[in-house]
């Protein structure tokens, strides 16, 4: 059985009252927009096609592509490699080159729908027989007075991410992770001495530093910014945050566990951490990417719960939401729709399409049944497991920690998350190639440099 806390429905639930609310209150019914011709021939692009130095996934994408023409033969889909990036999506849609589909982060989504960039989508929603079984607190956090404008495709908490094996051949026990940072140094700085391995790290580059930093004041107290009377407030400027910096420079220059390179993305730690050469991070659990695309063995991954200061709030949650182009019309959002479904959530409503494909992935050894947040009931859950459990391949008992975990998910920033996080990218950077960095004089830079770029909206 699934054993799990109310904490996988509290991510949609805390997106959507995070203060400035993604779910409206209307009680007016939205109107009937045009309807879909099932029939029609239409050709969706969907974006996030994975690249030709990712083989594994690339046949995956194409072989669910194969699999669901066949299903619609109305339908072509055309894979392009094209990712969200707030930079340049403005550029896509104004030009008419955006996908038909792509995931959004949770941050970003009520930004687009204020703007109309995202589609209503409230109609085919309402005819659909999958996303009518979706968990209602996740369906708010994509809605806006009573109009939905996506589908929570995945959901997140932040976990302590260790490899099993380097605990072992430390000495340590990788059944007993730490449940604090004191814990996680105390082990990392163990891990590298006995080792030569990486002890902890997380991403310096690319918002990813600032993100799993903001994680880490999460877990020692503090959220990085609130909302009061509808305006958005920084609060990177705290005592969680600095205890979060002084844990990295403790790492760095106290401990030596912090490796040698200070420049890193999130593919260059998740590369790391399947090679065997990162024995601790965070992250969202990463197990079937790092088994598919990275060729880590399954048994040496290790999954607790996010690490918790005296004071800590829980762990920072979020997830991706499946974004429709506002430009499409009616049968190509209904298509785009059709291949959510079938891409991302079918396996949960549909006993033969959740045993096939539990089936086919056991039979080309990727995990069946690894650690994940569901998207549906844990009713619905123990179903789906219960149908799968003869192509289970993941030995769950290792994760019941996790699994089990009661930790409050806190939600990500609201506004301008994105802009938060790359303002805290260079005082990662700083505290773990400066001894004497000022973590003070930083931290207080950041706040005045980000609440201006709210204020300026």
């Amino acid at each position: 059985m699934q054993v799990r806390s109310p904490r996988a429905l509290a991510i949609a639930a805390v997106a959507a009252i995070a203060g400035l609310t993604l779910a409206g209150c209307s009680s007016t019914a939205p109107e009937k927009g045009p309807t879909a011709d099932p029939k029609a021939k239409v050709t969706i692009t969907v974006g996030e096609m994975p690249t030709a130095d990712q083989p594994a996934a690339l046949k995956t994408f194409n072989d669910r592509v194969a699999q669901f023409e066949k299903k619609y033969p109305n339908i072509t889909v055309k894979g392009e490699e094209t990712r969200y990036d707030p930079s340049s999506f403005n550029a896509l849609l104004v030009g008419g080159t955006a996908p038909s589909t792509l995931a959004i982060p949770f941050t970003d989504m009520q930004a687009l729908i204020a703007r109309g960039q995202a589609a209503d989508i409230t109609q085919l929603a309402k005819e659909s027989s999958v996303l009518s079984g979706l968990n209602p607190d996740l369906v708010k956090a994509v809605t806006k007075d009573g109009k939905e404008y996506g589908v929570v495709r995945q959901a997140y908490e932040m976990a302590l991410m260790y490899n099993r094996a380097l605990y072992a051949e430390a000495g340590l026990d990788p059944n007993s992770p730490p449940t604090d940072w004191e814990g996680v140094l105390k082990n990392a700085k163990t891990i590298a001495e006995k080792t030569g391995k990486t002890g902890f790290i997380i991403p310096t580059t690319s918002n990813q530093g600032g993100w799993l930093l903001a994680a880490m004041s999460y877990s020692n107290g503090s959220l990085v910014e609130s909302v009061k009377d509808g305006k958005p407030k920084v609060s990177v400027d705290t005592a969680a945050m600095k205890k979060s910096l002084q844990f990295l420079h403790d790492l760095r220059w106290d401990a030596n566990a912090a490796g040698a390179n200070f420049l890193l993305n999130g593919d260059d730690i998740r590369n790391q951490y399947a090679a065997g050469t990162v024995a601790q991070t965070i992250n969202g659990p990463i197990y079937a990417d790092v088994v598919v695309n990275r060729g880590m063995n399954g048994a040496d991954i290790g999954i607790a719960p996010m690490p918790q200061g005296k004071d800590g709030l829980g762990t920072l949650g979020g997830g991706a939401i499946q974004w429709f182009n506002p430009k499409a019309d009616v049968n190509e959002l209904a298509a785009a729709l059709k291949w959510t479904e079938f891409y991302w959530l079918d396996r949960y409503f549909d006993k033969d399409n959740a045993v096939a494909l539990a089936s086919a992935a056991a039979t080309d050894k990727k995990p069946v049944g690894a650690p994940e947040l569901p998207l549906v009931s844990d009713k619905q859950y123990d179903t789906y497991l219960g149908w799968i459990k003869d192509s289970v391949n993941v030995d769950r008992s290792l994760y019941s920690d996790y699994l089990s975990s009661t930790l409050k998910v806190n939600a990500e920033p609201a506004v301008k998350a994105q802009e938060l996080y790359a303002a805290l990218d260079p005082i990662v950077q700083a505290v773990l190639t400066d001894q004497n960095a000022d973590i003070d004089k930083l931290l207080s830079a950041a706040q005045t440099s980000v609440q201006g770029v709210i204020d300026a909206g």
